[in-house]
């Protein structure tokens, strides 16, 4: 705008003190404007040589304008980048307890937008900057780097994670993940994804918890859905934050329930909760009996209204 402002007025001044035609009042303009050094058009008066000394400056001036602005907008955007690379990794250096999500592709998308509908923390790695940049402007503390490689999980804080998904889009760096991160973290509850047959015993050996293949499960889930529609809509609806749904608890060892059987403790009538299945240890008993005992530690999972299971959890969890 304001070049074209002196532009305009160059020409028309030129035009109006030498008596010159406009090409060559624009052209001496132009040349005056971005110094190029040319020399003069047309001989020029006293008035003449002070429009040009006021073009020269003035186009000089719009010159270190921009460039000032363009300098400013550049480092704003690389200071804003760098502060808030600063400030997640100050956050993730005082986050617990939360999870890792290796791999940002779809699946990577779906994991953190389902950890987040649970109310959970989540750190995302990835190696490519144009993926982790979108998430990273969300308020989502993202690593740029190769999951693989322990600087890459120590910024993400790994020994202080509660769980970690390894869903790179290859096999081999999953295993490699896997790998480095239950050497970093012995208690870290890891979930592998693995999409070549074979794959997920590799995977398993080499530290994860479970296992995902995409492509077995997308197929079940095909089969059930025609096979059983009624059982899959309903752990669809009961396994989000639809209310009543399914939920688990770890019983603390203080917890007012442990060392009472299923019917002395009375779970229904005091939460409202229906104790659907129990998980001690790697075994899962479903529909326990009234005399299973429970124990500090056991993972109960519980049917009823949001309200009651967060009644319960603050009880004994």
């Amino acid at each position: 705008m304001l070049a074209g402002v002196l532009f305009l007025g160059g020409t028309i001044g030129y035009r109006a003190v030498e008596g010159v035609d406009w090409w060559d009042a624009f052209y001496m303009t132009a040349i005056t404007i971005t110094t190029v050094g040319f020399g003069e058009v047309f001989p020029l008066s006293i008035s003449g040589q002070l429009l040009t000394v006021f073009l020269l400056f003035s186009g000089l001036g719009i010159f270190f304008f921009l460039a000032s602005e363009i300098g400013r907008a550049v480092m704003e955007g690389e200071l804003r980048h760098y502060l808030g690379r600063v400030r997640r990794s100050r956050m993730m250096e005082r986050m617990t307890g939360h999870d890792i999500v290796c791999g940002y592709g779809r699946m990577g998308r779906a994991v953190v937008e389902e950890l987040q509908r649970a109310g959970r923390e989540v750190v995302v790695v990835d190696s490519r900057a144009d993926r982790t940049r979108p998430v990273a402007e969300t308020g989502v503390p993202t690593v740029t780097g190769d999951a693989t490689l322990e600087k890459t999980l120590l910024e993400a804080n790994v020994r202080q994670a509660h769980g970690l998904v390894s869903c790179v889009n290859d096999d081999a760096h999953n295993v490699y993940t896997v790998l480095t991160a239950r050497s970093l973290n012995p208690k870290l509850l890891i979930v592998g994804r693995a999409t070549e047959d074979g794959a997920e015993r590799r995977i398993r050996q080499a530290g994860a918890d479970r296992v995902v293949n995409p492509y077995h499960l997308g197929g079940a889930r095909l089969a059930h859905l025609v096979v059983k529609p009624a059982i899959v809509s309903f752990f669809d609806a009961t396994t989000t934050d639809a209310s009543p749904r399914l939920d688990q608890s770890a019983l603390r060892s203080l917890a007012p329930v442990v060392g009472q059987s299923l019917s002395e403790a009375n779970i229904r009538q005091r939460w409202g909760l229906t104790v659907v299945a129990v998980q001690r240890g790697g075994d899962i008993v479903a529909s326990p009996p009234a005399d299973y005992r429970l124990e500090a530690g056991d993972v109960l999972v519980v049917f009823g209204e949001r309200s009651q299971i967060d009644a319960f959890d603050r009880d004994c969890s």
